[in-house]
Parts: C-alpha cells; sequence; structure tokens
C-alpha cells in the first residue's frame, strides 16, 4: 500500500490515526487494511518500528565532544523533522508496550557519552534530558511551523513569530531583518547547548 499525496506526514493528529481514517487516505477499504494489520494497536507498532527504524545511532566521539554532539543533534533534529506527527502521538497516548526492545538505546549511548566526557550521573542525565528537550523542542515547534506555515496570512515570510501592533519588540526584531532560517537558528541552539554543557565540566 502507497499513500497518496493527499497530505505530508504527520497533517493528522493522534486522535485521527483510526483504520477508518487510514483506510479513506489511502483510498482503499477499512476491511483491506486488516490484510497488513491485525488491530489499531499493531499499526501503531508498526508506526514505532519504521521510525526507530530510521532514528540516527549515536556516533559520539568525548576526544571531540562538541563537534560530535553538534553532528549528532543536526542528525537528531532531521530525523524528527521527517516523522512530525511521533511526538504529538507519544505524548497522547502510551506506546510503551507497542515499542522493540531497544527503543532506549540510542538514548542510554548518549547519557554513557556525558559521563564519558566527565559529568557526574545528576549532570549527565540533565544534559541528556535538555538535548533531548532541545532538537525535539525545536523540531515541532520551528520546523513545524516553517516546514507547514500557517494557512492565513502571508506564509511566504512566516517566521515563527507572529507580528502585529501590540508586539513592538518583534516589530522591531523584523524590521531589522533579524529573523533568521531555522537552520541558521539551530546553529544557535547546539552552539548555545554545548556551552552550557561545557559549563558542568569539572
Amino acid at each position: 500500500m502507497t499513500a497518496p499525496a493527499t497530505a505530508p506526514p504527520g497533517a493528522f493528529g493522534p486522535a485521527e490515526l483510526t483504520m477508518r481514517n487510514l483506510a479513506a487516505h489511502l483510498q482503499v477499504s477499512p476491511r483491506a487494511l486488516y490484510n497488513y494489520v491485525a488491530d489499531r494497536d499493531d499499526l501503531l507498532r508498526e508506526v514505532i518500528d519504521v521510525c526507530q527504524a530510521a532514528r540516527p545511532q549515536p556516533r559520539l566521539d568525548p576526544e571531540r565532544w562538541r563537534e560530535s554532539l553538534a553532528g549528532y543533534c543536526r542528525e537528531l533534529r532531521a530525523w524528527y523533522r521527517a516523522h512530525p506527527g511521533m511526538l504529538a502521538l507519544a505524548r497522547a497516548e502510551d506506546l510503551t508496550h507497542l515499542a522493540a526492545p531497544g527503543l532506549l538505546r540510542a538514548d542510554d549511548a548518549l547519557v554513557g557519552f556525558f559521563l564519558d566526557i566527565g559529568l557526574g550521573p545528576r549532570d549527565a542525565y540533565r544534559a541528556w534530558t535538555i538535548t533531548v528537550l532541545q532538537v525535539a523542542g525545536f523540531a515541532e515547534v520551528w520546523d513545524s511551523w516553517h516546514d507547514h506555515p500557517p494557512a492565513v496570512g502571508d506564509t511566504t515570510s512566516w517566521t515563527g513569530a507572529p507580528v502585529g501592533n501590540d508586539t513592538p519588540h518583534l516589530r522591531r526584531l523584523a524590521d531589522a531583518g533579524v529573523p533568521e532560517s531555522p537552520d541558521v537558528l539551530f546553529e544557535s541552539v547546539i552552539t548555545m547547548l554545548t556551552a552550557g554543557i561545557a559549563a558542568l565540566l569539572p
């Protein structure tokens, strides 16, 4: 089965991921889906497996920790961006029981990396958490707005920061040409992230 290009990935919310809606999107009968999956849980399990198979595995070098962490952050951002509906789905439903073993292997490697560069357990936990939050949050908010801008207004110049008469400071930034592309802005995220981690090192 191949989906027709009627909507971008992640365009529908988790509640709309039903067998009937998926069948309509694929332009097949709901009965046809059961040739591939047993039920909705089985469908979700397949979705998770496909997404996890594409998740980048950390290739982190403690001797070059800034460069390798920056590279992994870029790969992780691209993965989140390629699966825009997964975070919303994970928030809406408990998917733990559907995940295959090894779901947290990449996260475990990232924690191990932070321990290897000299952070203590508490700071390694914080560094791991903040790294994931920064990358996932950027992809879900800023990249999502950029990739799928609001359906109203001038979407060609959408920067993720609506500007109006009641936002004089944002207006000042816009007039100064400050808004940057998501790629440029993400590099600033990496710079600030690595600076924060460096400050935790003994």
